[in-house]
C-alpha cells in the first residue's frame, strides 16, 4: 500500500503546484474558472470516496439480506435528513460544528501521525488558512451556505485562529526536524503542501484539489487494501453506483432551485449533500474500525 499512497501524495503535489501556478498566472481563480467544472470534479472525483460506505456497513453489521440493507440504508438516510433538517433550523451553529467536525475529519489523512497535535492543526489548517488572504472569497462561499453577516463574523474570527494554528504547525515542524522526531518525513511535505494550497489558491479552488486529490484519492487507496477480499471491478462498481444515484438526486434538486442563482445554488447543494453524508460516513468508519487499521498500516 506505501507505494501507492507515495505516488498518490506525488500527484497531489503535482497537482498543488501546477494550480498554485495557474492561479497567480490569472489562470486559475474563480472569475475565469467556471463554478461548475470545479463543482463536477468535486463529484466525480471526490464524492465516490463515500460511495464506499457500502462496503464498510456490510463488514459493521454482517448485511447478508434484503432486510437488514432496508434496515440500513432507513437509518443513514434518516441521519442525512436529520443533518439537512439541523442545518435548516440552526443554520449557523450547525455550520460552525460542522467546520469543526470536518476539520477533525481531515486529519485522519495523516493516518497515526505523532504528535496527534500536528494531526489536529493539519486539519484546522485546511479549514482557517483561506480566511488570511481570501476572507471576502470566503465570507462570499460561505454566504451561500448561510446568513452571509454570519459568514463575514465567522471568517473575521477564524482569522487570528488560522495565524495562530499555522505558527504552531510550523514551531512544531521545526521542534521536530531539531529533535529528530520518530515521524514520516513524507507526511511533513503533505502539510506544507496542503498549507501552501489552501493559503495561496482561492478556497472553492483549494478546496477541490484538497478534496479530491488528497482526501478522497487517499480514502480510496486505502480502503482497497482494507477491502482485499473484494476485486478491482468490484471496487469499481461499488463507486460508480452510489455515486450516479447521489449524482441523480442532486440534479433533480436543482432542478427546483432558480435558474438565476446558478453558481449559488451548484455550491448549496454540492456542500449540503456532502454535509449530509459526512456524519454517517464518520460514524460508519469509526464503527467498522477502519481508523484503528489505519494506525498500524
Amino acid at each position: 500500500m506505501a507505494k501507492y499512497l507515495i505516488l498518490q501524495s506525488n500527484i497531489f503535489m503535482v497537482v498543488t503546484i501546477v494550480t498554485i501556478a495557474l492561479f497567480y498566472l490569472g489562470l486559475g481563480n474563480t472569475s475565469t474558472t467556471n463554478v461548475l467544472a470545479l463543482i463536477l470534479i468535486i463529484t466525480f472525483f471526490g464524492v465516490p470516496h463515500g460511495a464506499l460506505d457500502t462496503l464498510f456497513a456490510k463488514k459493521a453489521f454482517a448485511l447478508n439480506s434484503i432486510k437488514k440493507w432496508l434496515q440500513f440504508v432507513s437509518v443513514y438516510l434518516s441521519l442525512s435528513i436529520g443533518v439537512l433538517i439541523f442545518w435548516m433550523v440552526l443554520p449557523t451553529f450547525f455550520f460552525i460544528l460542522l467546520l469543526c467536525f470536518s476539520a477533525i475529519h481531515f486529519s485522519d489523512d495523516l493516518g497515526s501521525i505523532n504528535p496527534k497535535l500536528l494531526g489536529t492543526l493539519y486539519g484546522f489548517n485546511i479549514i482557517t488558512l483561506p480566511s488570511i488572504l481570501h476572507s471576502n472569497e470566503l465570507a462570499k462561499l460561505y454566504g451561500y451556505l448561510i446568513d452571509y453577516g454570519h459568514a463575514v463574523e465567522i471568517v473575521n474570527v477564524m482569522m487570528p485562529f488560522s495565524i495562530v494554528f499555522a505558527a504552531l504547525t510550523i514551531l512544531i515542524t521545526v521542534v521536530i526536524s531539531l529533535k529528530k522526531y520518530p515521524i514520516e518525513q513524507r507526511h511533513i511535505w503533505e502539510i506544507v503542501a496542503v498549507s501552501v494550497l489552501m493559503l495561496l489558491a482561492e478556497p472553492l479552488l483549494a478546496f477541490t484539489i484538497y478534496f479530491c486529490f488528497m482526501h478522497s484519492a487517499r480514502h480510496v487507496l486505502r480502503a482497497k487494501f482494507y477491502f482485499v477480499e473484494y476485486s478491482n471491478t468490484a471496487l469499481l462498481i461499488t463507486l460508480i453506483v452510489p455515486t450516479l444515484i447521489v449524482l441523480l438526486f442532486c440534479a433533480g434538486v436543482f432542478q427546483l432551485l432558480p435558474i438565476e442563482k446558478f453558481n449559488e445554488n451548484l455550491i448549496k447543494v454540492t456542500f449540503a449533500t456532502l454535509s449530509a453524508l459526512t456524519l454517517p460516513h464518520a460514524f460508519l468508519l469509526s464503527k467498522v474500525g477502519f481508523l484503528k487499521w489505519l494506525k498500524s498500516h
